[in-house]
């Protein structure tokens, strides 16, 4: 999952010598086994660091440096955006000590290990024909961006980019513009303690822009500290629960300048994972919000995703003005929220509406359990009291997958491939595709096609496999498939003119 305190690889792999091989750290591995485990590495990357929700952190490739020093000062400082610096969490010891532990696990892999670490690498895209069950299509490489987290489309086919820094970059007839759009509202990621600290997220284009012209930006920050802060234990000792806050902010672009800005709506979030805008039809906008625990925490404490009085965990809908639609499911109760449209969310990474116009979700599980959700107004969704996944320690938890008045996914994997965003396809450019859903993932780096009949999955197929860890995935004007990654590059899926259609 997208949550690691130590996700080197998701920012680190690509070149560097083998840790087997390189020199040993002076540390202590049983106490970095330990360390591994309490600080939350093991969240993402399984409990010995070879692969979970996220890829390995056992080598041999690395992108800033494999050596004992590159290693700590990667650990030690961090790399933006996806990694938080450690060094006051683990101090100089500890990070010697997790190195230890790296290098004894990384020396101790058998075959059947080692394969599974190096199938975490991506092969970016295929060259040449692609063949799926239903229809053949190529890869192009459409531009190349800043990191990013989402995008859309104006009527004319320019295509809008946020790149987590805060730029919101235009894409026009295949180019990136050389200038960001001036003057847009941002976020920033000072005081944020996270793995990932986005200060600009999704962005949104009103479905009647050709009238409107309305930009619907989601940035983040850390609201100003109050005083009631409290030391933060687990994940990052030593730091404080600072609030992050969300602000959805419309505008206009107009000769490449923000203008005419109005916030429409602010909440609280846990962190900036996964923060998802999508307009339906009539013009209401939903907004998911993740409940973060990386763990399935039972009967236990935190039960913030089944608080209808909190937004957290939760499918926010809002009219375009940010007021709360009258039919929203939870209008008129005291105890609730009247932005909630679904509950019992625990990331709820992507969102899309099929031909009916109805609201289709995919979610983040903890370890296992990913999900494709047919979501209703008003419904319970489960977490933290119910999932398919399991704990990423291995601690044994009573599971309570399927209690009563909670729905069901429509499918779900196990183990997860770490979902992060899905749409549903009306495009023209693959007829046999109509009515497929698109998934991408983070850790498998696959685009899954998923076929429905009614609620329950009739076909899953792997239609492009390791290319990258995809961010954000839309159907262009063109009747093309596009899809943003986390290497920068926004690429398309075209039809393979004159190949066969299908295997």
């Amino acid at each position: 999952m997208r949550r690691s305190i130590l996700a080197l690889v998701t920012m680190v792999l690509v070149a560097g010598a083998g840790l087997a091989n390189a020199q040993t750290s002076p540390g202590d591995p049983d106490r970095g086994a330990q360390l591994f485990t309490k600080n939350a590495c093991a969240a993402c990357h399984g409990p010995s660091g070879k692969g979970g929700q996220g890829p390995a952190l056992l080598g041999p490739d690395w992108k800033f440096g494999g050596d004992d020093a590159s290693l700590a000062k990667s650990i030690r400082d961090g790399h933006q955006p996806l990694m938080p610096p450690m060094g006051a969490a683990l101090g100089e010891q500890g990070i010697k000590d997790v190195i230890a532990y790296m290098r004894r696990t990384a020396a101790n892999l058998s075959p059947e290990e080692r394969a599974r670490v190096d199938s975490f690498k991506s092969l970016g895209a295929p060259k040449g024909v692609v063949r799926s069950d239903l229809a053949d299509f190529r890869v192009e490489t459409v531009a190349h961006v800043g990191p990013p987290y989402a995008f859309d489309f104006l009527p004319d086919g320019r295509i809008l980019v946020t790149e987590t820094a805060g730029p919101l970059r235009v894409i026009d007839k295949g180019k990136l513009l050389p200038d960001p759009v001036a003057d847009t509202p941002n976020g920033s990621i000072e005081g944020m303690t996270q793995a990932l600290r986005r200060a600009m997220l999704s962005v949104a284009v009103h479905p009647d822009y050709a009238r409107n012209g309305w930009v619907y930006l989601l940035t983040a920050r850390v609201a100003p500290p109050t005083g009631d802060e409290k030391p933060r234990e687990g994940l990052f000792p030593g730091t404080t629960t600072a609030q992050i806050v969300a602000t959805i902010t419309r505008g206009r672009i107009k000769d490449m300048r923000w203008v005419d800005t109005q916030k429409i709506a602010e909440f609280p979030v846990q962190k900036t994972n996964s923060l998802r805008m999508k307009f339906d039809a009539r013009g209401r906008l939903y907004v998911g919000t993740l409940q973060s625990d990386p763990d399935y925490p039972g009967d236990g404490p935190g039960k913030l995703a089944q608080d209808l009085m909190s937004p957290i965990g939760k499918i926010l809908r809002m009219k375009d003005d940010g007021s709360v639609p009258p039919d929203n499911p939870f209008v008129g109760r005291a105890d609730a929220n009247p932005y909630v449209f679904s509950y019992g969310h625990r990331e709820p990474s992507g969102l899309t509406f099929d031909a009916a116009g109805e609201l289709w979700s995919v979610e983040d599980g903890p370890r296992g359990g990913d999900e494709l959700n047919h979501i209703r107004p008003g419904r319970n969704y489960g977490w933290p009291i119910s999932t398919w996944g399991h704990r990423y320690d291995n601690r044994p938890v009573g599971a309570n997958p399927d209690p009563q008045d909670i729905e069901q996914p429509v499918f779900n994997w196990n183990p997860a491939p770490a979902v992060s965003d899905v749409e549903y396809y009306a495009g023209k450019a693959f007829p046999r595709w109509t009515g497929s859903f698109f998934i991408g993932t983070m850790k498998q780096r696959d685009l899954i096609r998923v076929a429905v009949d009614g609620d329950r999955a009739r076909a899953v197929e792997v239609v492009l496999h390791k290319v990258d860890r995809f961010r954000d995935i839309a159907t262009g004007p063109d009747g093309y498939l596009y899809a943003l990654l986390d290497g920068g590059d926004l690429i398309r899926l075209v039809p393979a003119e004159g190949a066969p259609k299908g295997k």
